[in-house]
């Protein structure tokens, strides 16, 4: 504390060091001028303006003087005179006591006695020549004129000292007045200049205070932050011991069945052990997981060092993790059977090439599945299948894994059964299962079971391989109308050159025009407007309409699903371009992309030169990628899908939770919006778990502030199901079928009115 504390006081320190300073200084200052200007005022009024008093009093006695003599010389009235001398004579005395006192005047002192005295000494001569002298002779008229005239002149020898005395007097106050002046002129220079500084000094302080009152306020906010933040916080000090808690502790304690003095179980276990961590880090912060009762803690441990203590946030994250184990359960789970699904096969495959193991794959697959569901219906079916798992997962012997990989299909993986024999006799337990009644409660069921199965290593030891080659053995049973059973052979490979001629057909259909687009419009829920519309391929191939179901697999394997994916781009945006200039400005065409496509170095490219060609706006484009396009080269597919965010174009993840719902990829995929898979939707309205899925899908799109599209909804159940979590949008049988474009403008400028 005293290290954030004590730079804040030195500086008020120094404030108000610099204040005093001023302060004191002014003072002396002012005192210092006004002493000197008293000085000035006592000397000019006890001394100057006294001095030129006397001289002109003086000077007016000395004519005084002059007057009565000649008065005197006139009137020859000797009373009369003697009476104004005596008088005229005790004035001037005191007239010229004044300038005695003047040590600076003593030489002009001097020569006004003298000439005083002189002028006296005259005087007595010529009274004294009036009083005895014979006036009736002319010589003593002479006398007395003579007398007269060097009284006179002795008077006017006084007169230039007198002046002198009178000059230097008035320069002297002339200087002291300009003294005066002059230090009262610096005295308010001075003044001014620290009224200056002490305005400014005022603002300086002002400032602080207003710094203070700021941070005080901001303290303030930032305690409150702290005391109603509705998740816990702690702080604690170096000791380990508790120095606050917020009231969301107590709360939290309070679920669990605790009070306020088990607010240490708030605390990381072996506190001393993170304190140590944490000193030995670069980082002066940590996280940590820690239960408390059910729930799971996120703690965020900050070492704030200039205090030595510890502030603590805990973030109760029990039911994200409780959603993130339902995703991840998800992404290698099937949701009906709970059996491992194609990714965890993959998995396992990858684990057993990697330890070169001796095992056998198998596929399994349910022969005529699709006329099971048309004539028994998606709910019965579904059931089925999971009673038949069920079944033949309580007949495999241990070494033996079961997994699902789609509605019709499972696979199997034996460390043990690796010749034909063992797989036949392994084939011929699952089919007694098989061969009796399946009951479920639509009621009891038959189903055949077609085999293929490769080896590893007598057959490949590349995971591709041996899937494609299971499969092929699995193609080889299902049309052998008696044998359910195949091992793959290399004879197969003719097989394979059918599939190659399907092959060679696709690679016409852009060129004969075979290829056409159906589209199925999208709801907005709440706005209950149509917002998208998703693009759809049809092949139609010597009159017959063939299913992308049957060439879209072709065309992925063999690499034509890049052009053909080109062509459907491209007139996808051109159809958007229309219906934009038609006035449906915020619609948005949603493309599927394969991941074969996806990953070819020209996707990109492709993109853009679809929309540059149609002048369609890239927030008028959706490209949708299956969760497939992630298992392989995550980097390039970061880099692209971020490139193509950054253009405007919206992303979106295609049939989310049938595939690898990974939640690590999700929270860095730039993608806009969840495609939940028809699936789930399909039987919703009777299923608990297909609702809890929904459910659970919906939470985490929400929490990652992503969109949400319910696709195959064909029931009204869905739709109110649907609008309950707050899926932003649907499409299915509902709302519309697949139609081409004709249609579609139809459908689009009805549903505007």
């Amino acid at each position: 504390m005293n290290s954030i504390v004590k730079p804040y006081l030195f500086r008020a320190s120094i404030v108000a060091s610099l204040a005093l300073v001023l302060g004191l200084s002014l003072s002396a200052l002012v005192y210092s001028s006004s002493q000197k200007v008293k000085e000035n005022a006592i000397e000019l009024v006890e001394q100057r303006i006294p001095i030129l008093t006397s001289v002109n009093q003086l000077i007016a006695d000395l004519s005084e003087q002059e007057r009565n003599i000649y008065e005197y010389y006139r009137s020859q009235d000797n009373d009369a005179f003697e009476s104004a001398h005596e008088k005229i004579q005790s004035v001037f005395i005191k007239h010229s006591k004044i300038l005695h006192d003047q040590k600076s005047l003593s030489v002009e002192d001097e020569i006004i006695i003298a000439k005083q005295e002189k002028i006296t000494l005259l005087a007595e001569k010529f009274h004294h020549l009036m009083e005895n002298g014979d006036t009736s002779e002319n010589q003593t008229w002479d006398d007395l004129r003579a007398l007269l005239t060097e009284i006179s002149t002795a008077r006017r020898e006084l007169l230039p000292t007198l002046l002198k005395v009178e000059k230097m007097t008035k320069q002297a106050v002339e200087q002291a007045h300009y003294a005066t002046l002059t230090q009262m002129d610096f005295t308010h220079g001075i003044v001014t200049f620290y009224g200056i500084a002490i305005v400014m000094l005022a603002g300086l302080i002002a400032w602080y205070i207003r710094q203070y009152i700021l941070t005080n306020a901001k303290s303030t906010r930032l305690a409150l932050f702290t005391h109603r933040n509705p998740n816990p916080i702690l702080s604690v000090n170096n000791l380990g011991e508790l120095v606050f808690s917020n009231p969301a502790c107590n709360s939290l304690l309070l679920s669990q069945g605790l009070n306020e003095k088990d607010i240490e179980k708030l605390l990381p276990s072996h506190f001393m052990d993170v304190r140590k961590r944490l000193a030995e880090r670069d980082s002066s912060a940590m996280t940590l997981e820690q239960t408390l009762g059910d729930r799971i803690l996120h703690m965020s441990i900050n070492w704030l060092k200039e205090l030595d203590a510890y502030d603590i946030h805990l973030l109760d994250v029990t039911e994200q993790k409780v959603a993130e184990q339902k995703v991840k359960h998800l992404a290698f789970y099937q949701p009906l059977t709970n059996l491992p699904n194609q990714y965890k096969l993959n998995e396992d495959i990858d684990l057993h090439l990697a330890n070169k193991h001796h095992f056998s794959l198998g596929i399994i697959a349910i022969t005529d599945f699709n006329q099971l569901v048309s004539s028994v219906g998606v709910e019965a079916t579904s059931l089925l299948v999971t009673t038949l798992a069920e079944n033949i997962i309580s007949q495999l012997a241990s070494g033996v894994n079961l997994y699902q990989l789609n509605d019709r299909q499972f696979a199997l993986i034996s460390r043990h059964q690796v010749s034909e024999i063992t797989l036949e006799n392994l084939t011929f337990d699952i089919l007694q299962v098989a061969q009796r009644a399946i009951v479920t409660s639509y009621g009891e069921f038959f189903v055949e079971l077609d085999f293929g199965y490769s080896l590893s290593p007598g057959h490949s030891v590349d995971r591709g391989s041996l899937l494609k080659h299971a499969h092929a053995a699995l193609a080889e049973a299902a049309r052998n109308e008696h044998e359910h059973f195949s091992l793959f052979d290399m004879s197969y490979a003719k097989k394979i050159e059918y599939r190659a001629n399907l092959i060679d057909k696709l690679r016409q259909v852009i060129d004969n025009n075979e290829l056409f687009l159906v589209f199925q419009p999208q709801l907005h829920l709440e706005s209950n407007k149509i917002t998208g519309i998703e693009t759809l391929v049809r092949w139609k191939h010597e009159g017959k309409i063939i299913s992308p179901v049957d060439f879209i697999p072709l065309a992925e394997q063999s690499g034509l699903i890049v052009p053909i994916g080109e062509w459907i781009l491209k007139q996808a945006c051109l159809l958007a371009k229309q219906l934009v200039d038609l006035g449906h400005h915020d619609i948005v065409v949603a493309v599927n992309v394969s991941p074969r496509q996806f990953s070819h170095p020209s996707f990109s490219a492709s993109v853009h030169q679809a929309l540059s060609k149609s002048g369609l706006s890239p927030g008028n484009l959706e490209l949708e990628i299956t969760e497939g396009v992630f298992m392989h080269n995550e980097t390039a597919t970061l880099e692209v899908l971020h490139e193509l965010k950054s253009s405007g174009i919206s992303l979106s993840i295609d049939d989310f939770g049938t595939g690898y719902s990974s939640l690590s990829y999700l929270k860095r995929l730039p993608i806009d919006k969840l495609k939940i898979d028809q699936s789930f939707i399909r039987d919703c309205h009777n299923n608990d778990e297909d609702r809890v899925i929904i459910k659970t899908i919906v939470e985490l799109g929400k929490s990652l502030d992503l969109s949400l599209i319910a696709e195959g909804v064909e029931e009204a159940v869905h739709v109110d199901f649907l609008k309950s979590l707050q899926c932003d949008e649907i499409q299915g049988y509902w709302f519309s079928r697949p139609i081409e474009a004709e249609q579609l403008f139809e459908f689009i400028k009805k549903a505007a009115t």
